[in-house]
């Protein structure tokens, strides 16, 4: 289990509109809406809530994109530090996205889609109106904007259903909030590298000495890293012993989903970050 530098996101009070709910929430910050609703139920208009979109960026590469299937979280790094981080729905269990190394191999706006055979197949089967194409518009599924990867088919899009974000629920694609994928279009170049890993579980030691572990779920049931793998990485990076290792095992057994702070003198003001 390698040892990252940083991570993205905040823990800060947001005041509820009246359209939100709490799978909006989690659509547009990327925390599970499960926390949400631990927060009292779903969320009022005009009432503050927390929420904590904090990850642990997955740093594989210097310069590119890396998405974390469990996370369902995209990075942009850039000279070796973390350009942009943006939740993402990605591929279904049963359709799942494919990992490992890849390029840009293609940009455009208001893309055209072309369905492909598999997901017309779908269509048929589920009674729905099946067509070879959907052109640019209100209803495309690719939203306004698409990067194509050298793999058949495969992209990292808009969409037009912004609340379908950060979810398990793609035929493989990489799904962006809308704002977000036009901001990904001006940050990548053609042959971008991109990498699609697969990390349910994740430790980040950041400069200024805070530690923390993220766990997430394992939806493509590939496993996940134990508390013996955990310890392994801090002794490689020489802060075993900063760890609080109670706490440590509760964030690992847990799967919140959000970077915990698991070192031994973490603030007792839990506004501060903890």
């Amino acid at each position: 289990m390698p040892v990252r530098r940083e991570i993205s996101g905040d823990r800060f009070r947001y005041l509820v509109d009246e359209d939100d709910t709490s799978r909006s929430i989690a659509a547009r910050f990327g925390e599970p809406d499960t926390i949400i609703l631990l927060d009292g139920g779903e969320p009022q208009a005009g009432a503050t809530i927390t929420v904590d979109n904090r990850h642990v960026a997955a740093a594989v590469i210097d310069d590119g994109v890396v998405i974390n299937v469990p996370q369902r979280m995209l990075f942009v790094f850039s000279a070796g530090r973390l350009a942009a981080a943006w939740p993402v729905t990605v591929g279904r269990p049963d359709w799942p996205t494919p990992l490992g190394s890849f390029y840009v191999a293609s940009r455009r706006t208001n893309p055209t889609w072309h369905v492909p055979p598999a997901i017309k197949d779908e269509m048929e089967e589920e009674g729905m109106k099946v067509v070879d194409e959907v052109k640019p518009g209100p209803d495309n599924p690719l939203g306004q904007s698409w990067v194509g990867l050298d793999h058949g088919g495969i992209g990292i899009h808009g969409t037009n259903h912004p609340r379908s974000i950060f979810l398990f629920g793609s035929h493989g694609c990489v799904r962006l909030d809308p704002k977000a994928g036009i901001q990904l279009l001006r940050m990548v170049r053609p042959s971008e590298a991109v990498e699609i890993v697969y990390q349910p579980v994740a430790i980040a030691v950041l400069p200024d000495g805070r530690i923390f572990l993220e766990s997430d779920s394992d939806p493509y049931a590939m496993g996940r890293a134990h508390i013996e793998d955990l310890r392994a990485a801090a002794r490689a990076a020489a802060v075993e012993e900063r760890i609080d290792w109670e706490r440590a095992s509760r964030v690992l057994a847990m799967v919140e989903g959000v970077a915990r702070r698991i070192d031994r003198h973490r603030s007792p003001n839990p506004e501060s970050g903890g």
